[in-house]
């Protein structure tokens, strides 16, 4: 949610500000949006992932809903997990595999790539060594 081409209910206003007393953007953690760089919230039911428009590489800011590609894609909730930690929330993308990575993990993990650098998307793993997977991340993003 940027903004909206109709009118704004109470309900709306009320939800968009939960969202905003919630937290910042999902992968830098900062509270604050700009004009060139704003925050967009998802309007997934009880989604409460927010970005940057830089952050998750949105290309062009929606006037109407947005829905993060957790939302977008529709998978069943338990099946979506990120496969560099053990945290289902956030701001997820598609890996090269077909499964779901926090962007904030590609970015802390050195072998994680992006394939569109503008998209951040999908998330390349195939350079992640194996030994990689068995050793605990202490991301802290929540």
């Amino acid at each position: 949610m940027v903004s909206s081409d109709r009118p704004v209910s109470l309900e709306d206003e009320v939800s968009h500000s939960m969202k905003e007393m919630i937290g910042g953007c999902c992968v830098c953690s900062d509270e604050r949006g700009w004009a060139e760089n704003p925050l967009v919230y998802c309007d997934g039911h009880g989604c409460s992932v927010a970005v940057h428009q830089a952050c998750y590489g949105i290309v062009q800011v929606p006037t109407g809903p947005w829905f993060c590609r957790k939302c977008e894609s529709q998978e069943r909730a338990a099946r979506v997990r990120c496969e560099l930690c053990p945290h289902k929330d956030g701001a997820l993308k598609r890996t090269d595999n077909g499964g779901w990575a926090h962007v904030v993990c590609a970015l802390y993990i050195p072998e994680v790539q992006f394939a569109n650098v503008s998209t951040m998307e999908p998330i390349v793993l195939q350079s992640v060594p194996h030994d990689r997977y068995n050793k605990v991340q202490w991301i802290l993003f929540y």
